[in-house]
């Protein structure tokens, strides 16, 4: 019975359902493919609900991390580009913005 419990208590936590490590993780795509360009892992918590400000501000906070990434010219991304973030914050929330940045 033990044995039966605790698989079904990995399967539960493997699955998308993890309550026990939430993370927040952005993507820079491109606008119309959507083809990924960089990403970052930008806050993680344990244990922690979906009001929990790391997981609350994800999209916010991707998005200030795009336009740092949009002013710096997007690494080796052709200048002009146009670029969209993805964002998700585990089970809580996850998006693609609907707006377009350019590449400096």
């Amino acid at each position: 019975m033990k044995l039966f419990l605790l698989v079904v208590f990995t399967l539960f936590i493997s699955a998308k359902s993890n309550f026990i490590n939430r993370e927040c993780k952005c993507k820079i795509v491109s606008h119309n493919l959507h083809f990924p360009y960089h990403s970052w892992e930008i806050s993680s918590c344990k244990l922690c609900g979906c009001d929990d400000v790391a997981m609350k501000n994800c999209e916010q906070a991707c998005k200030l991390m795009m336009q740092a990434y949009t002013t710096t010219g997007c690494g080796k991304v052709v200048k002009d580009s146009k670029v969209k973030y993805t964002w998700d914050a585990s089970t809580c929330t996850s998006g693609m913005s609907k707006e377009e940045f350019s590449c400096s």
